[in-house]
């Protein structure tokens, strides 16, 4: 019986260590599919309506013709 007990032990702790990895190999995922599209966007010749939608939340222009932009970028840190 203890035997049977130390194996069950040991499974959980290596499902345990699967599911740790499974979680950082997604992360690791979404990290190189937005590396891949910033690199793809960073080599450029013109601007493209694409690029804008992508990165672009908005744009203000004030009656001074001040000019702000809110950039996406802050929704990437939480994954």
């Amino acid at each position: 019986m203890i035997i049977i007990q130390e194996k069950l032990h040991q499974l959980e702790i290596e499902k345990a260590d699967i599911k740790k990895l499974m979680a950082e190999n997604h992360s690791t995922s979404k990290i190189s599919a937005i590396k891949k599209q910033l690199d793809k966007f960073f080599h450029f010749d013109t601007l493209t309506t694409e690029m804008l939608l992508r990165f672009v939340d908005k744009i203000e222009v004030n009656e001074n013709k001040d000019i702000k932009i809110y950039y996406r970028f802050a929704q990437i840190e939480g994954l």
